[in-house]
């Protein structure tokens, strides 16, 4: 049998790397968005203008470094998230097999998790399709289908054709998932907690 303190520690340095693959996958997409805008202005910029050429070409070649730098450490860690998950399905395995007290908590965590995985993505495909509706000429079939998903989620809202009803739906949609979120991250640190702490309790 593998030693508890071997199992805490691989959890730990599993954390870790996770927690640094999600800061670095947050930082490229940042610096993805400073390479693209350096290139758009770059673009822009007159070609007799060499003075702001030279400038704009030296400030997308230190965002393009900087973007290699990050994807080489996200290439070094490797599926850090996956395997911090597998490591923390299998001792939520052992804990509830173990007949601890905490094992109930965990599999309601778990049942309330299940939901969320469902519930988070149609109200966030909602909430994209109101956008949608909102930046442009809204057609029948559109509003239907975005009625329909709105119904779908159990909302009670206002007719989508109703003229000024989608901003309102999408403020809400808006809400819901924000809270959603919340309470997702707030189980997963609970279930954490509970994985990471229980040898000690």
């Amino acid at each position: 049998m593998i030693p508890f303190e071997m199992i805490d520690e691989d959890l730990r340095i599993a954390r870790r790397r996770a927690r640094r693959r999600d800061e670095l996958a947050k930082r490229r997409t940042a610096i993805a968005g400073l390479v693209r805008e350096a290139q758009r202005r770059l673009n822009a910029i007159a070609v007799r203008d060499q003075e702001a050429v030279v400038a704009q070409e030296a400030r997308l070649q230190a965002y393009t470094m900087a973007l290699d730098t990050v994807e080489r450490e996200l290439a070094e860690l490797g599926p850090a998230e996956e395997l911090y998950e597998e490591l923390l399905v299998r001792e939520e395995r052992r804990l509830i097999e173990s007949a601890d007290p905490r094992g109930s908590e965990l599999l309601e965590i778990g049942r309330l998790l299940a939901e969320l995985d469902v519930e988070l993505p149609a109200s966030v495909r909602a909430r994209e399709s109101g956008l949608a509706l909102l930046r442009r000429a809204a057609d029948q079939d559109a509003l239907a289908d975005f009625a329909q998903q709105v119904a779908a989620l159990g909302m009670t809202a206002p007719d989508p054709r109703t003229p000024g009803a989608v901003d309102i739906l999408v403020d809400r949609l808006e809400e819901r998932c924000r809270k959603l979120e919340h309470l997702r991250d707030k189980l997963r640190t609970r279930r954490e907690r509970l994985l990471h702490t229980h040898r000690r309790a």
